[in-house]
């Protein structure tokens, strides 16, 4: 899981948004786990595993991740009985999302889990310590700095961007943008992750 922030993008996106600086899940936020999905999508399509053709998600024939997680959701893609479309993947992929990663990240001993627990509400109870000291806070800090980045670092600022949580207040289809020049298929996936996150919060107010 190994790229030019600390680890993958779906497990970079976990530790500087899916959790707070404290390693809790921010119950309190709509949309992190379209987020995390969308993370998945977009690792794949960044290491050609995946293409959109008329719409829908297809796994390209060839090699298989190395990540775990990354390999069990390639073989989901390949196995499916039909055809499902970037937004059908974004919302089936988002349900348990975390609790995979984060399994995956505490194999390789970036997380671990704290035992103790806060009062409720659950969702303010402590879950998880980053065990790799500045881990974090190297990934927080790349949200900030993508001018000459990868597209991996530009994709993972367009996703907090999606979900309510980039640091530099850039709207998501400005990173679309750049994304659509260099990977089409990132910029499709990221377009659904902003809509399936806008009618959450739509619907939480309903």
């Amino acid at each position: 899981m190994k790229t030019d922030a600390t680890s993958s993008l779906c497990g970079d996106f976990m530790l500087a948004v899916y959790l707070d600086e404290q390693g809790r899940v921010p119950g309190y936020r709509t949309g992190l786990g379209f987020g995390l999905s969308g993370a998945m999508l977009m690792e794949l399509a960044l290491g050609g595993f995946i293409d959109v053709l008329d719409g829908r998600i297809v796994a390209v024939h060839g090699a298989q991740p190395r990540d775990r997680v990354l390999g069990e959701v390639l073989v989901r893609i390949r196995s499916s009985r039909k055809l499902r479309t970037a937004s059908e993947w974004v919302r089936v992929l988002s349900i348990g999302a975390h609790k995979r990663l984060a399994d995956g990240l505490i194999a390789e001993c970036v997380l671990v889990r704290t035992r103790g627990r806060l009062p409720l509400p659950a969702w303010w109870a402590r879950r998880y310590d980053v065990l790799v000291g500045g881990m974090r806070d190297a990934v927080v800090r790349s949200l900030g700095d993508t001018a000459d980045s990868s597209d991996r670092l530009i994709a993972l600022a367009a996703l907090a961007s999606a979900c309510g949580a980039a640091p530099d207040g850039r709207e998501w289809n400005e990173y679309e943008a750049m994304l659509r020049s260099t990977n089409p298929v990132c910029a499709q996936i990221l377009t659904v992750v902003a809509d399936s996150v806008w009618l959450g919060t739509l619907t939480s107010w309903t």
